[in-house]
């Protein structure tokens, strides 16, 4: 009997799975990043609220595609992007 998969799964895994909103992978949830849009900037996930999650090769490799995507779907200025830039680069040095 094959094991049927659903939305919270991956490969018959029960852990719960999110989905990079940049390269739009589905990955287990204890490896993304999560972040939130809050008054305009982007911010670590502060436990309230909707936020999104990125996967550690995206903030890695795709600075130029991170801006397009926040830009269009958060409606944020690109001056704060270019803080939070400063807050990729300290995950990707600190982990």
């Amino acid at each position: 009997m094959k094991k049927q998969l659903n939305s919270d799964t991956i490969q018959g895994s029960k852990e719960p799975t999110r989905m990079c909103v940049i390269c739009q992978g589905r990955f287990s949830q204890q490896i993304l990043h999560r972040f939130q849009a809050k008054d305009g900037e982007i911010v670590k996930y502060e436990k309230l609220g909707r936020s999104f999650y990125m996967c550690q090769r995206c903030i890695k490799n795709s600075e130029k595609k991170i801006k397009k995507i926040l830009i269009n779907k958060f409606r944020i200025k690109s001056k704060n992007i270019e803080e939070f830039g400063k807050i990729l680069k300290e995950l990707c040095t600190n982990g």
